[in-house]
This record gives C-alpha cells, structure tokens and sequence, in this order.
C-alpha cells in the first residue's frame, strides 16, 4: 500500500507542512509513502489537440500524450504506482495553483476512468495485442484526501477543482480540508488543531485502503452535493425541470433554502447521472460522440471559413530568455 503526497506550494509551505503531516499519520496507519513538490517540476500545458482521446477512443491505445521533454512521464507514472494520494495546494485568488491546473488539465481526458475502459474493451473486441493499452494501475481502487490552504476567506473554487483532479481518475475522495486565515509563513506549524487534523486525514485514507473500496466513509465536512459533497451548486435559469446541478459532479437537483439553511436534494432516479458515477461518465462519454464531436454537414468548409483568421494578426511575444523561465529552480520558502 503506497500513499502519494503531493504539495502544490512552495518549499516548507503551509501546504507542505499539512500534506507531510498527512503522510506521517498515512505511515503510522502502515502505508509505504512518497512526496513530490509539484514546483520541483516542469509540466508543459495542455494543448486541447485530443490526440490522447484519438488514442483511446479509436485505437484502444493507452491515450499516452505527444508532449515531450517535460516531467509529466514522471509524475504520472508516481501517481498511477499509488494507491493512495495526499493533495494539497495553497489558495491563489480563491482557487488552486496554476501549476495544480496545468498538471489535472493534462491528467484529463486520458486519464479519465470512462475512456480508458471503453479502450480496453475496443482491445478485446478487436483483439488488439499490438501498442501499449491503457495502464492495468489506473483500474485499481484508490482513495485521497484533499487539502486546500488560504490566508482568507477567498476560497470558493479551491477544493471543488481540486476534486475534479480526483473524479476522473474515479479515485475516491474520503476527505477534504480546508483551511483559512493562515497567511504567515510555516505558521500552521503552531496549529496542533490543524496538524491533528491532516494526520487523521492521512491516516484514514491509509485506513481505507485496507478495506473493499465500497465501505469507504468520507469524514470531511458534509457540503451540499450528496454524491461529491461540493458545496459549489450552478443555478441554469435556462431549465425549468432541473435548474439547479452540482458544479462538479454534475448531478441534478432541487435546491432549497429554509431560514439561513441550504439544502441540494438529489433524486435516486438522478443519482446515476453523477460523473462521480461511471454510469455518469459513459453518459457524458455518448453525449460527446453525439454532440460535440459529431462533425456537421458542411464540415468540409472549416478550412476555407478560417483562413482569415489564420492571416489576421501576428501574435506578439517577449524578447528570448537567456535565464530562468519556466522550470526555473525555486529553492525560497513562504
């Protein structure tokens, strides 16, 4: 049983305090764990060309990406070997990092449970034997905690894009905290509350991993969704027989307000319809093909439609670095 660690803050953050306090209380629990700085890394952004998807979807290969010279391969292979994983992220402007994003944006689509079980099955229809398929480690049960970190208030969207990092992967989410007003550098070490609080959590996770994934519990604040326990509910005025669906995982409810209690009441006939859920992803899967990706009649004109915009302007770009850039070594502490 190994847990993953991984802080997106700088060194000897606030961040990386929780997620190796996370970890130890993973060890105590009898997990074998690692820790990675997403900041010692280099991670090229996704480019949206959906050669992964092309892969999965029509070749039954692995979705592997064309991107190279970078530390993906790394991380993913780190994150694929685990059974368990310890997220954690500072709070920049009410979300996660950028770095966070960049690395769940390449994680996305080829990563994603639902592709990858439709490739395998087009391989044993086909009888596919040639090429590498999706990777038997991303079919195994997993759990993870969730750890965002803020000097305020200004929280909103950090744990539920966090989450979305876990959903595709359909790695169980047993646990999230968040934590605010911690501003001052390593300050949260002074916090027993809060350092007992990552420790359960990584303990728990290690604690989960022991049993059938079906009994796991979640242990962190309850939210609104009952599926993914966001508290992140979009309102679509738009539709008048669901207005309401969970930001993140996508179900369906009615959202109610009694006095200054809020609740989001979700049908047994709508739960299947959750991404968290497979039946939810092959869903979204079929309306995909059906949809967005089912090319119109008069396809054949895109090139000539966009020429002029491919001849409108030149893009402006900074001088040639010399020094530093992306990748750059950061060995400062917050």
């Amino acid at each position: 049983m190994k847990v993953l660690g991984i802080s997106c803050g700088r060194r000897m953050s606030n961040t990386e305090i929780m997620v190796k306090e996370a970890l130890m209380g993973a060890e105590e629990a009898g997990a074998e764990v690692e820790f990675i700085r997403l900041h010692d890394l280099y991670i090229k952004p996704c480019t949206g060309c959906n050669s992964c998807v092309i892969d999965l979807m029509e070749k039954g290969g692995g979705g592997k990406c064309i991107l190279k010279d970078d530390d993906f391969p790394f991380i993913d292979d780190r994150i694929m070997d685990c059974e368990g994983l310890i997220l954690g992220s500072p709070i920049y402007e009410k979300s996660p990092t950028g770095q966070l994003k960049t690395l769940e944006d390449r994680m996305g689509p080829s990563h994603d449970q639902g592709f990858r079980i439709i490739a395998q099955k087009i391989r044993e229809e086909k009888g596919i034997t040639e090429g590498t398929g999706p990777d038997p480690r991303a079919f195994k049960p997993r759990a993870a905690s969730l750890i965002a970190v803020g000097g305020s208030e200004w929280d909103t969207l950090a744990l539920p894009i966090m989450s979305m990092f876990a959903l595709t992967m359909q790695i169980e989410v047993v646990d999230k905290i968040l934590v605010n007003w911690i501003g001052l550098p390593r300050v949260i070490s002074l916090r027993d509350d809060l350092l007992e609080r990552a420790h359960r959590s990584g303990k728990h996770v290690a604690e989960t991993l022991k049993k059938p994934i079906e009994e796991a519990e979640y242990i962190g604040d309850p939210g609104l969704c009952p599926l993914c326990h966001s508290k992140l509910i979009e309102v679509r005025h738009d539709h008048d027989a669901y207005p309401c669906i969970c930001a993140i995982c996508g179900v369906r409810g009615t959202l109610s307000v009694t006095g200054r209690q809020a609740a989001f009441t979700v049908s047994d006939e709508d739960r299947p319809h959750s991404h968290l859920l497979l039946s939810g992803k092959f869903e979204h899967l079929q309306e995909l093909a059906d949809v967005s990706l089912k090319p119109p009649a008069n396809y054949d004109q895109v090139g000539v439609k966009s020429l002029k915009y491919r001849n409108y302007l030149t893009p402006l770009k900074p001088p040639v670095r010399t020094a530093g850039g992306a990748g750059a070594e950061d060995e400062s502490e917050d």
